[in-house]
């Protein structure tokens, strides 16, 4: 069986949730046949080398599509309902079609593609039966951005002038990515989610869930007794909208608040970061430790993981991360949404700046609390989240979509 596996970064190394999904798709893939792999290339990314243990035949990359001029793709998006603003500013450079085009070698029997917006990138090309796997819904996450920007303050008639053009081109792209993911989803024969609430949201009849899933560590990075000082950790790409507002949220609405009953209490911000997130810093309060190459060490230390998302979509890997190695974790609602996971049993849940607090004071003072949880929460990734079970739903996805020949 010849699989063809398009993708939007390279694999490996897999330190961030949407590369531990990719490389656990291709490593899924490279078992039922032989595995061409194409992507899009991040020139900021050091290191390009296949994981060792995974049998790939052809390896190609392209640079990540360049941004166009902002008047160019702006037009291009008032201009072209159901396009999403961030498929616009990218889809005038030639350059990455043009080394795929030249690349891939049809037919093949299955074709599996990570992110709509990568098929679009290059040419929505039907190269054989193809699988999108569009991760979550950028249409739900602009739905809950609108309503966030929507209660934010707008300082004077300028800020108002500018929060009411931020809401209403939210509103407008959130509505651009539902009819480009409908578009996409019937253009493909099967596209596959990694939330069983987004699998429901999406309105796709040929959708299927193949969750986010973890290799079981050994042993388990985190411990019931509190550090001196206590240390929080919020991982993730800091450079990612939903996770940049997150730490911004976190570091100046809610640490302040748990430095008043814990004053020792420090914040670690792991993940590549943007300008704004490196002002954040503010050590030894609060560190933006920026990206690592491994995160056991920052696993290791960290008492308590938090995850203050104010809009997303998807299951959130660095929670299943905390789960998988018994560290006590609070999260929004719609941090911890899809997974199954309940308030005062695997995590607590808080969603204003006050309760949040809370809940981190207590998983930091508690014991007897966080044994509880993390027991739970481990028992949970051990039954649902564990790399065998996404395998278990690829095989199936391949199965339907390509039929006999999926056999290996």
């Amino acid at each position: 069986m010849r699989i063809l596996v398009v993708a939007e970064n390279f694999p490996w190394p897999a330190n961030g949730g949407g590369l531990i999904r990719l490389a656990n798709s291709v490593e899924a893939l490279a078992g039922l046949g032989d595995v061409d792999l194409f992507t899009l290339c991040d020139p900021r990314r050091t290191g390009r080398e296949v994981a060792d243990g995974v049998d790939l035949g052809r390896v190609g990359t392209t640079p990540y599509p360049a941004a166009a001029r902002p008047l160019l793709w702006r037009a291009s998006w008032v201009g072209r309902p159901g396009l999403p603003l961030e498929v616009a500013m990218r889809r005038f450079d030639p350059v990455p079609r043009a080394d795929f085009d030249a690349w891939v070698r049809p037919p093949y029997d299955l074709v599996w593609c990570s992110t709509a917006a990568t098929y679009a990138w290059l040419g929505w090309p039907r190269l054989g039966p193809t699988v999108i796997d569009l991760v979550d819904l950028e249409d739900e996450k602009e739905r809950q951005r609108t309503r966030l920007l929507r209660t934010a303050a707008g300082r004077g008639p300028v800020g108002r002038l500018r929060r009411a053009g931020a809401v209403g081109q939210s509103w407008l792209n959130s509505r651009d990515w539902r009819r480009f993911q409908h578009a996409v989803g019937r253009s493909v024969d099967r596209v596959v989610l990694a939330s069983p609430l987004d699998v429901g949201r999406s309105g796709l009849a040929n959708a299927s869930l193949v969750p986010n899933t973890l290799r079981s560590p050994d042993p388990p990075l985190g411990r019931v007794p509190v550090g001196r000082p206590p240390s929080i950790l919020f991982q993730g790409s800091l450079n990612y909208a939903p996770n940049m507002d997150a730490a911004d949220w976190f570091v100046r609405e809610i640490a302040p608040r748990i430095r008043r009953r814990i004053p020792e209490a420090t914040l670690r911000l792991v993940g590549r970061p943007t300008p704004g997130v490196e002002r954040l810093d503010d050590p030894p309060r609060v560190t933006v430790v920026g990206r690592v190459p491994d995160m056991d060490p920052e696993l290791a230390r960290a008492d308590l993981v938090v995850v203050p998302l104010r809009y997303g979509s998807g299951t959130r890997v660095k929670i299943l991360e905390a789960f998988a190695h018994r560290i006590p974790v609070v999260s929004t609602t719609i941090g911890a949404e899809g997974l199954g996971a309940a308030d005062g049993v695997h995590l607590l849940v808080a969603d204003d700046p006050t309760g949040f607090a809370e809940s981190c004071g207590r998983l930091l003072t508690d014991p007897d609390l966080r044994a509880r949880l993390v027991e739970a929460a481990q028992q949970l990734f051990v039954e649902r989240y564990t790399a065998p079970v996404a395998d278990a739903a690829i095989r199936a996805v391949v199965h339907d979509v390509a039929g006999s020949g999926s056999e290996r």
